[in-house]
């Protein structure tokens, strides 16, 4: 039996399947990890006013009835090709007139990433949901960045994942839990949502492993004001060690997540890879194994972006992973 790609698409909570159904040419959702903001966009036959759509958008894709929700859009664009007789319209998971795209200074003191993300969603009109152990933050500056460009720094350099979707800034730790008695070695975050693929399941599938310098251990450096002297810690085992200079922690553990995130980060990215297969739901972010692979059987990759691409005829997606 033969599945019929499908989606549902409301503008302001109106459904505009059918109008949009009737005439489209393609629908594209990128889903990405990281401080990109995800996007939808779509091109149909005809030409559209921007009232059609209004200011928000929310998609769901799948197959007949079984569809999986995408998230809410904000609408930026609505170009019209009167050559053409088409009318393309994008959308973004961020709306980027809010002021979370505006740049600050000002200093953040005595406070925790996720009271941070909270009261950044606030002065955005988000929501904030964050999993994991919070991380103490004694104090750091946002230096004339944006609210969100300023919070994803703040999330990469301690090893969480940040991502905007559905008006709501979402924050978990990508590698453990962020005890103490970890190390970078740990297991996978089980809060970050679990996929696999077989290989029979692709219709192509490439992984590159690059020759890079494999650091075992990260020995993070600091003065300590109060004792007027330097001091050190150890995350990781081996000889292969890259040193971390960085300013005063307010705790050892707040030392610990940074040179635990920096080792995380050294050991990940020496395999990429991509994949095409017909339209699922995959999540950036998220975990991927790859079944039917000799040498892979005991793989956990990490998906760097999805890329859905729908038309009248067939529903197909395209995946960056790395390990």
């Amino acid at each position: 039996m033969v599945r019929k790609p499908n989606f549902k698409l409301l503008a302001k909570g109106n459904d505009i399947t059918s109008k949009i159904k009737a005439n489209l040419i393609s629908l594209n959702y990128e889903d990405k990890e990281g401080s990109e903001s995800d996007e939808i966009s779509f091109v149909v036959n005809g030409i559209y006013a921007k009232p059609i759509f209004g200011d928000q958008l929310e998609l769901w894709l799948g197959y007949g009835d079984n569809l999986y929700h995408c998230g809410k859009f904000s609408v930026q664009t609505a170009t019209r090709d009167y050559k053409a007789n088409t009318t393309e319209v994008r959308a973004t998971a961020v709306n980027f007139a809010s002021p979370g795209k505006i740049a600050k200074r000002r200093s953040w003191e005595n406070t925790s990433l996720f009271s941070i993300a909270s009261k950044i969603a606030g002065e955005n009109i988000l929501s904030a949901k964050t999993s994991g152990t919070d991380q103490p933050i004694a104090s750091v500056l946002q230096n004339n960045i944006s609210d969100l460009d300023f919070l994803y720094s703040l999330c990469f350099e301690y090893g969480y994942i940040m991502k905007v979707a559905n008006n709501t800034i979402v924050i978990t730790s990508k590698d453990g839990k962020g005890d103490e008695s970890q190390t970078s070695n740990t297991p996978k975050n089980e809060n970050l949502p679990s996929f696999e693929i077989s290989l029979t399941e692709c219709e192509s599938l490439s992984i590159t492993e690059a020759n890079r310098n494999s650091y075992t251990a990260v020995i993070v450096q600091w003065h300590d004001s109060k004792d007027g002297k330097d001091k050190q810690t150890k995350i990781g085992n081996g000889e292969q060690t890259y040193k971390l200079n960085i300013p005063e922690p307010k705790s050892d553990n707040e030392a610990f997540k940074k040179g635990e995130a920096k080792l995380n980060e050294l050991q990940r990215g020496g395999i990429n890879g991509s994949l095409t297969a017909t339209g699922r739901e995959l999540r950036a972010g998220g975990k991927l194994k790859i079944t039917g692979v000799a040498g892979l059987e005991n793989v956990e990759f990490s998906i760097k972006s999805v890329s859905h691409n729908l038309n009248t005829t067939s529903y197909m997606i395209d995946v960056e992973f790395e390990g």
